[in-house]
């Protein structure tokens, strides 16, 4: 089984939420004199992003397993998949709470979102195996 979708979605959302919520608090004006707030603290984030998302990315894992062993089709495999991560990422957002909270909880929603969608889901290794749709 191919496994790099999963890594790929994982690690980008991670990558990308505190890169999309600077954006976001940019273009709505939120912090005009500090254009770098969360990105001085990004290795700090990224470490706190991996530990809060662990159990998601957990239940994620086996939930990826699952659709590839049962050949689910590959549009609907991502929306589940997308879907899971969204989920998780509200609750772990809503237990957290504070002030920052809705801002990564769009960030990291789109960003999951998009990096789920553009992503290449195939199930199957390149070696001699032809994937399903």
């Amino acid at each position: 089984m191919n496994w790099s979708y999963l890594f790929k979605h994982c690690f980008g959302t991670l990558l990308l939420g505190p890169l999309f919520s600077e954006i976001i608090l940019i273009i709505y004006d939120v912090k005009p004199n500090n254009l770098f707030g969360l990105l001085e603290l990004y290795p700090l984030s990224l470490l706190f992003s991996l530990i809060f998302s662990a159990p998601t990315y957990i239940i994620y894992a086996l939930v990826y397993y699952c659709l590839a062993k049962f050949k689910i089709q590959v549009i609907y495999s991502k929306i589940i998949l997308i879907s899971l991560v969204v989920f998780g990422i509200i609750i772990t957002t809503s237990l957290l709470k504070g002030s920052i909270m809705q801002d990564v909880l769009i960030s990291y929603t789109i960003a999951a979102i998009l990096l789920g969608f553009i992503l290449n889901l195939n199930f199957k290794r390149n070696d001699n195996h032809s994937s399903y749709n």
